[in-house]
């Protein structure tokens, strides 16, 4: 499959710890949270074939990264600083998404990924709530993106037309 024919896939990282003595860029995935999104990705996996993984460099966004790669067979998860959760952070993901293309993951925080994903999409929000571990899947078109599917760990997969309804 060609990576035209791939989504690009913005990935909320996993369930993790709520505190870690070094600070909040130090917590890890919790256990629960590891076993869950395991699961899902290895779901998401059979759905289509990726090319890359992009990271945030906090822990538990890396962690959420190294199971995808382990779930789509990918060997390298490269870390960017754009996706690091800072201010306009939203402004950087848009920028890496349409520089990376499709066929790839980035892993992220919220709120800056659900705003780049609104902004992704010309929203002003996202229609369904970008809950840990969650996955949003476009399709690139242009400077543009339209919307495959949004999927989270324990939930069916919807696809926009249901996002709608709900």
């Amino acid at each position: 499959m060609s990576s035209h024919q791939m989504p690009l896939m913005f990935v909320r990282h996993a369930a993790a710890e709520d505190h870690h003595r070094l600070g909040d860029e130090f917590r890890p995935l919790s256990l629960e949270g590891r076993a869950s999104f395991r699961t899902h990705a290895r779901k998401l996996a059979r759905l289509t074939p990726m090319a890359g993984i992009a990271t945030s460099p906090l822990v538990r966004a890396i962690q959420t990264a190294e199971i995808l790669a382990e779930a789509f067979g990918l060997n390298q998860v490269e870390v960017h600083p754009e996706l690091e959760p800072r201010r306009n952070a939203h402004k950087r993901i848009l920028h890496l998404a349409r520089e990376l293309g499709a066929g790839w993951m980035l892993v992220g925080h919220n709120p800056s990924l659900a705003r780049a994903s609104a902004l992704a999409l010309e929203l002003d929000e996202l229609p369904g709530k970008l809950r840990k571990g969650t996955v949003l899947a476009l399709y690139p078109e242009g400077k543009r993106f339209s919307l495959a599917w949004m999927a989270a760990p324990g939930r069916y997969i919807l696809r926009p037309e249901e996002l709608q309804a709900g």
